[in-house]
């Protein structure tokens, strides 16, 4: 039994190794990350990248590749229902064109999320940006309660989407 319960243990904290840290989104938009990846070449993870963007665009409206370079690139796209917000009841979704700028470093990468425009529902562009949805103490002003953890989940979702096929494409 004990080596049943050690074997268990083993692999999940494997598991829970094996996954991109957690963005989470503060008054100045998500913090870069650095992600560990088997050692893979950077002109590999760069093919790699573009074959994930490219399958991104079935789902995604203007899906772009950037400032490819030897070890970096930038994905650009939209991401339709990225967060929500509640007014008197009701739920509002907005839509964000966001960046990930990925710089490769043969055994992890480093990524910055940003979300330069958000867009409503019918897709009018809305003057906000991230940073005007928090006061000056870095709370989220009143009424925006759901965007915090609406937009962590999208973009901890694309991130944990381009992860995974990183690992397993390679």
């Amino acid at each position: 039994m004990h080596k049943l319960l050690s074997l268990l243990c083993f692999f999940v904290l494997t598991f829970a190794h094996a996954q991109p840290p957690a963005l989470e989104l503060t008054p100045r938009g998500f913090e870069p990350v650095q992600v560990t990846i088997p050692a893979t070449p950077n002109e590999k993870l760069i093919e790699i990248s573009r074959a994930w963007a490219a399958g991104m665009k079935r789902n995604n409206k203007g899906v772009d590749v950037t400032d490819v370079n030897e070890n970096a690139m930038t994905i650009s796209a939209f991401k339709k229902n990225a967060f929500f917000i509640r007014n008197k009841g009701e739920m509002f979704e907005y839509t964000i064109r966001y960046s990930m700028k990925l710089n490769f470093y043969n055994t992890y990468y480093t990524m910055q999320f940003i979300v330069s425009d958000i867009y409503t529902d019918v897709d009018v562009l809305v003057k906000y940006k991230l940073p005007d949805y928090f006061n000056a103490e870095g709370n989220l002003k009143e009424g925006y309660a759901d965007l915090k953890p609406s937009l962590e989940r999208t973009v901890n979702e694309l991130s944990a989407s381009y992860y995974e096929f990183i690992v397993n494409y390679r």
